[in-house]
């Protein structure tokens, strides 16, 4: 793919997209065509290469130079970071499902290390290991190479595989679950060739960790299966294991009493220090969409922003984690030291973000393939010199765009909020990501089959059709599909079945009416979850509000003799509630904090019913190191099924003169028409409406500049405990 910066060739591009399209055009051809066609096939090639256009992969080694092994380089602040980088989509092995996105997922984050908006990774440190490249011998060789021959005391090492992961029988009782973990790379069942085990994995880990501590591991794979349907448009990271296909290289068959401790996953819990992030636990897969890793989006979108301060592997994973949630149902695992700066303290005064390329006679931009960019996509526009923090402040900002298409690197774009007496958008302006695509918006719906036991019928089908096509918000929101749906729908004893991707039951509805508008707020959470504040100096999202859940004062006899475990505020870790328990939310702002907000937020359940809080609709005002309950008869909850899936809950702070009434952002866009919309909450409906079009020919002005705020958010889940 070319990232054009010329606007007649993004008109060519619409034509030859690739050299590799350039050249089946030409295959395509036959002889008398080819010469008919031959003249102005050359003028195309001859535009191209004078354009400024340049290779999207142009900061990926070449394949001559995948895996530099020379003497490693420092950064500038003189730490010596480094890095091995695997992504393995085509497998040597017929029953191994290929995978079109863990290649590129390996090169978006060779480009995050080593880019010029990236972490200071020399590119003479990193490693790229992919598909043909990434073989069970090769990985072993080059880890040996690249980073224990090569690493020093204090050098800081990442290495990140995105690729099939699988399991095994433990043969040794070091796993909790009595299942070893494995890699599957490039030529893994195949030519005796076995599954590489977390074991021997361990074995590397060890060697490397006497030469230094700080490590850091993100693997984007499965290390378990699920019930997931068949027809999602999600695919899995996860290869069933077979018969023989462990290659047992260390002493994997050693008695677990001489073994230090029992492992969670792929960490050893001597190792202290190190820090690891899987993409998924607890049972739940590790997917990708769109040719994209979920978790790896998720890195990328978070470690792609600005820090004036140092960022903790903690702090990043509170973000993770609900980025991963908006997206699917996986569920990521953070362990180790998360205490620790992320890779060594590296501080970016500019995010991952866009460019301004042209401005007249249409408005174009370039940039990342960042997740979320599509048509829809809104971003916000500052200065060329814009630094650190102020990139997350809407008040530094000239304005906002929305994309009106996009490539993914290029895209065309129109001013649809100015700020008052701001500088005009020029050339060289940076853009950064605001709010996502309307694609984040979609939510597809599968139609179980009339043919298929409790299938949906014609009739039926008419029916819901005609409530979408009716309801202003659901016909933006929900697509039905014959199959890849995220959802799908069935009948069953007189009522609707809504059943999410992890194929467990949502809810059962009877009426047309009442599923199409339970759907809708299920779309609605996927938007709500994504959301992400814009606190610029004044506010850190996951930090600035702390967020517990905590017990009701006074509870069910059901619930009594129940043992609640309570977690910290603001915690990566899941609240368990027991089955029948009451609770209620408790939110402090952080004593640091410079300002007085406005406190409100949202539960999102996993049945698709949204509740707001306070219960009246208004917002609480909270001063520096002020906390609140609560805890009035509508704001308190009780645990109920569906159990074992994860509840989301966001809480919001926004600054006094700038209230959002953010229960009323859960009702429909007809609902809220009447409303006097200013602010941060013109903003938020014109996004969550889908209406981010309007302004096109006259872009709203805005004078208020205390528009920024901020939010946390932490999961829950229902839990049936015995007594």
């Amino acid at each position: 793919m070319l990232v054009f910066k010329q606007p007649n060739i993004l008109f060519f591009s619409k034509l030859v997209f690739s050299p590799l399209q350039l050249t089946l055009k030409f295959s395509s051809y036959n002889c008398i065509k080819l010469k008919k066609h031959f003249l102005l096939l050359i003028t195309i090639c001859f535009l191209l290469l004078q354009s400024s256009c340049v290779q999207s992969e142009r900061n990926i080694p070449s394949e001559n130079n995948l895996c530099p092994i020379g003497k490693t380089l420092p950064s500038n602040d003189g730490v010596h970071r480094v890095a091995l980088v695997i992504g393995v989509g085509q497998y040597k092995s017929s029953h191994i499902p290929d995978l079109p996105g863990p290649p590129e997922d390996a090169k978006r984050i060779y480009k995050l290390l080593t880019g010029p908006q990236g972490y200071g990774f020399p590119k003479q440190n990193v490693c790229v290991l992919l598909d043909e490249h990434a073989t069970t011998e090769n990985f072993k060789n080059k880890f040996n190479q690249v980073l224990i021959n090569r690493v020093k005391a204090n050098d800081q090492v990442l290495i990140y595989y995105a690729g099939h992961g699988s399991q095994t029988k433990d043969l040794n009782g070091d796993e909790q679950d009595g299942m070893d973990e494995t890699f599957v790379f490039h030529d893994a069942r195949t030519d005796s060739v076995k599954d590489f085990i977390d074991d021997d994995f361990d074995v590397l880990i060890k060697k490397l960790y006497k030469k230094t501590k700080l490590l850091t591991i993100f693997l984007d794979s499965c290390n378990s299966g699920t019930a997931m349907r068949g027809d999602v448009e999600f695919l899995s990271r996860f290869v069933s294991p077979a018969e023989e296909v462990v290659e047992r290289l260390s002493d994997s068959t050693s008695k677990p009493e001489q073994l230090e401790n029992k492992q969670a996953g792929w960490l050893t819990n001597s190792l202290k220090g190190m820090v690891v992030f899987t993409a998924a636990g607890d049972g739940t897969s590790a997917l990708e969409k769109n040719s994209r890793g979920v978790f790896t989006d998720a890195i990328l979108t978070t470690l792609g922003q600005s820090n004036d301060k140092q960022l903790t592997y903690a702090q990043i994973a509170r973000q993770i984690r609900p980025l991963v949630k908006s997206e699917s149902y996986q569920i990521p695992y953070f362990q180790g030291d998360l205490s620790r700066f992320v890779f060594s303290g590296t501080k970016r005064d500019r995010p991952l973000s866009w460019e301004i390329v042209e401005v007249s006679p249409q408005l174009k931009l370039s940039g990342f393939p960042l997740p979320g960019i599509g048509k829809g996509t809104e971003f916000r526009v500052y200065s060329g010199a814009v630094k650190g923090s102020e990139t997350k402040d809407p008040a530094k900002a000239k304005g906002f765009i929305v994309l009106d298409s996009s490539t993914g690197i290029n895209a065309i774009g129109h001013i649809s909020l100015r700020i008052e007496n701001a500088e005009p958008i020029q050339v060289g302006d940076v853009a950064v990501l605001s709010r996502p695509s309307n694609d984040q918006r979609l939510l597809k719906v599968t139609l179980r089959a009339e043919s298929k036991s409790n299938g949906i019928s014609v009739e039926q089908t008419k029916k819901l059709i005609s409530v979408i096509e009716q309801h202003i918000d659901a016909k933006t929101m929900i697509a039905l599909v014959e199959d890849k749906g995220d959802f799908e729908l069935s009948y069953e004893n007189n009522s609707y079945v809504i059943k999410g991707p992890e194929n467990l039951n949502r809810n059962s509805i009877a009426s047309e009416d009442d599923v199409i508008e339970n759907l809708r707020q299920h779309a609605l959470q996927r938007v709500l979850i994504s959301l992400r504040g814009e606190g610029g100096q004044l506010f850190t999202d996951q930090e600035t509000l702390q967020v517990q859940i905590v017990p009701a004062k006074t509870q069910n006899q059901c619930a009594e003799g129940v043992n609640w475990q309570q977690q910290s505020p603001n915690s990566i870790k899941v609240q368990d509630i027991p089955l029948c328990y009451k609770w209620n939310v408790k939110v402090k702002l952080k004593q640091e904090a410079t300002k007085r907000l406005l406190i409100g937020g949202l539960i999102l359940s996993t049945d698709g019913n949204i509740f707001g809080f306070p219960a009246d609709g208004s917002a609480v005002p909270l001063g520096p190191g002020e906390e609140v309950v609560f805890a009035a008869d509508d704001e308190t909850f009780f645990g109920s099924p569906p159990l074992n899936i994860e509840d989301q809950i966001i809480v919001f702070g926004t600054q006094e003169n700038n209230p959002v009434p953010w229960s009323k952002l859960t009702l429909s866009s007809q609902s809220r028409a009447g409303d006097d919309k200013k602010g941060l909450y013109r903003i938020l409906d014109r996004y969550i409406s889908g209406t981010r079009g309007v302004g096109i020919n006259k872009p709203i002005v805005t004078k208020n500049k205390d528009i920024a705020w901020t939010l946390s958010s932490i999961s829950m889940r229902v839990v049936e405990y015995k007594k």
